[in-house]
């Protein structure tokens, strides 16, 4: 009994020997991104890191990634064989994530104690304040009317004036509880208080059993002049009813975090901007020399982040309950390890056919002036915005809503998950819709996604709008891949791939990252993600209506030219195979033919092996990039 088609096609795919390097390579290094880059945001905010502050440290990740993968992309083109190139590029890109665990801590949370000291601060005609003692920090509960305060060390401090008015005696404040009467708050640290007065000298009165109790009289600090002022004095309340906080952040050297983050995360983006667009220009090379499908590959990356994922939010859930502070040491080293065996298997790649392009730069000139190449990339940067936000901050939303990190790995498992089946089917339902459809589609349910995270208030709840990530990530980027093989030749697919890459991964994203930091803000996470399907809904209709107005003919003519292509080469198959049956049968008749199909005849070459004005075929299909309607000179046109 025959094999279903798709079953047969999944069983080609996975026998062939060129293509179990890249699938090897795949999971391994999309493993690898999934294990570490769900979890920096977190771990920036480990470090004390603010939001604004680390929207501005991303803010400078497109301008490495804007004019890396291009520039590669062209020196990958040049050399022709890059694998040794990208095999060491992948490597330094594991051992850069190792120095994240080097940056020191900008902030540290510190654990307010069960009572607060305050300093009294109190001078002549001037305000009468409470100031917590350094470093601590007191979000004040709010409308914070009055709280007991006890006084220590105040027994030369005591001066007392009544909320009346009538005249001031002096006692002992040591140990006593006096109820403060809050006038404003100033700040974090400093509380004016209504009521206390600040004479400038110290007044003797009775102290007889027979005085008014202290009870009665309202606390006042000393003046300048007073023996007590700096002395030690201070009142002492308990902070439950005070401070809605049980932490504080003390700073310790964030100038040298944020310099040391901002350097190792543009290595880090650097490497992982040209590798990913490298490895991405060698598959599909290696894939259009096999006639493979993209979609099939890319099922192995999905599988890497389903195994993988999980085990690194366990580990991080481990280690972190075992120290009792969060500890994201298991992602780096795990990166880093999967990004070594990575380099390894890249070292496989069978990358002979693909020859130096003595061109180049012509030939990336040709690229930017294509209005259907400008506007997909330019979509593609709309596209790395929408993905920046969710990278960034989806992690953030999760923690607010009190998710723990094995959690945020399951989301991660679930999305990558749900890509599985429409990866396999991505060939199908890309050649059905097209590629600039099926870029859409993924607008659209970028649209939905955004939008259900914006409602969500469990953190389970973001499961469902996480298995949407199958069309906005999984199915997007393999027609974006794809198209861009479609829209390059053989000696351009690397620098494409590059600028792709750059402007998608690189500029998009860190311009996602950076809007988001600042828009949140003010406006919220939630509100940020509903000003986002905005943005994906406009996209995508303007987009599909751009499309069909302008680029559609092209795209008709690209399909009617692959069309006759394996036309031409299931002929030459058939010969091929008319040849060796000839060859058992009658070996004269089959090297007669043979000669024949080679040009010659009679003991004659025709010249330059042309016969009936057709080039010659030689394998990797390097003659025909001049023809792709993409391509054409505007001379010409």
């Amino acid at each position: 009994m025959p094999r279903p088609a798709w079953i047969q096609r999944i069983w080609t795919d996975l026998t062939t020997k060129e293509f179990m390097p890249i699938k090897a390579i795949l999971f391994l290094v999309s493993g690898a991104m999934y294990v570490l880059f769900p979890f920096l945001t977190i771990h920036a905010r480990s470090l004390g890191v603010s939001e604004k502050e680390l929207s501005v440290l991303y803010a400078f990740n497109p301008v490495v990634a804007l004019f890396g993968p291009p520039i590669t992309g062209i020196l990958a083109d040049r050399i022709g064989n890059f694998k040794l190139f990208l095999s060491g590029m992948t490597a330094l890109g594991g051992l850069s994530a190792l120095l994240y665990l080097a940056i020191p801590a900008a902030r540290q949370k510190v654990p307010l104690p069960e009572s607060m000291t305050f300093d009294l601060v109190c001078g002549v005609d001037g305000p009468r304040d409470l100031v917590l003692q350094p470093p601590a920090e007191c979000d004040f509960v709010e409308d914070l009317k009055e709280f007991n305060v006890t006084f220590v060390n105040c027994t030369e401090c005591g001066v007392f004036r009544s909320a009346s008015g009538s005249l001031p005696r002096r006692g002992d404040l040591e140990g006593e509880e006096v109820a403060v009467t809050v006038a404003s708050e100033v700040n974090s640290t400093r509380l004016t208080v209504r009521g206390w007065s600040c004479p400038e000298a110290v007044v003797e009165v009775d102290l007889s059993p027979s005085a008014p109790s202290l009870a009665t009289y309202n606390a006042s600090t000393p003046s300048k002049a007073h023996p007590c002022a700096g002395g030690g004095c201070v009142g002492v309340s308990r902070r439950v009813g005070v401070c809605s906080n049980n932490f504080t952040m003390v700073d310790n050297s964030p100038l040298a975090t944020l310099g040391g983050y901002l350097a190792v995360r543009l290595l880090n983006v650097f490497t992982l901007a040209t590798t990913g667009t490298l490895f991405n220009g060698a598959a599909v090379a290696i894939l259009k020399q096999h006639d493979g499908d993209y979609g099939l590959q890319k099922v192995y990356g999905s599988l890497g982040s389903i195994v993988l994922t999980p085990i690194s939010g366990l580990l991080i859930d481990v280690f972190s309950d075992a120290s009792g502070r969060q500890d994201f040491r298991p992602a780096f080293f795990l990166y880093f390890a999967l990004k070594l065996a990575g380099s390894i298997c890249i070292l496989f790649l069978k990358l002979d056919f693909k020859m130096p392009s003595n061109r180049v730069m012509k030939d990336f000139r040709s690229i930017v002036k294509k209005p259907e190449i400008i506007t997909f990339l330019m979509v593609m940067l709309i596209s790395g915005a929408c993905f920046g936000v969710l990278d960034t901050f989806l992690f953030w939303l999760l923690q607010d809503m009190g998710a723990k990190k094995s959690l945020m790995g399951i989301t991660v498992s679930v999305g990558t998950a749900a890509g599985i089946p429409i990866l396999l089917v991505s060939g199908q339902m890309i050649q059905k819709l097209g590629h600039v459809n099926t870029i859409i589609l993924g607008f659209a349910f970028y649209v939905i996604r955004m939008l259900g995270y914006s409602l969500i208030t469990n953190p389970w709840w973001s499961l469902p709008f996480e298995m949407l990530e199958c069309f906005t990530v999984s199915l997007m980027s393999t027609a974006a891949v794809t198209y861009t093989a479609d829209l390059s030749t053989p000696a351009t697919i690397a620098s494409l791939q590059g600028m792709y890459g750059g402007i998608h991964y690189g500029v998009g994203r860190g311009l996602g990252s950076l809007l988001g930091g600042f828009l949140i803000g003010p406006l919220g996470i939630r509100t940020t993600f509903r000003l986002m399907a905005i943005v994906c809904l406009v996209t995508c209709i303007a987009y599909f209506v751009i499309n069909r107005s302008f680029f559609r003919k092209h795209q008709l003519e690209r399909k009617k030219q692959r069309a006759e292509e394996k036309q031409e080469e299931k002929k030459e198959e058939e010969a091929q195979k008319n040849a060796v049956n000839m060859t058992e049968n009658d070996p004269e008749v089959a090297i007669k033919s043979i000669s024949t199909e080679n040009g010659v005849t009679d003991g004659k070459t025709k010249e330059n092996g042309v016969t009936e004005g057709k080039p010659k075929e030689n394998g990797d299909k390097s003659l025909r990039e001049e023809s792709n309607p993409a391509f054409e000179n505007d001379e010409e046109k």
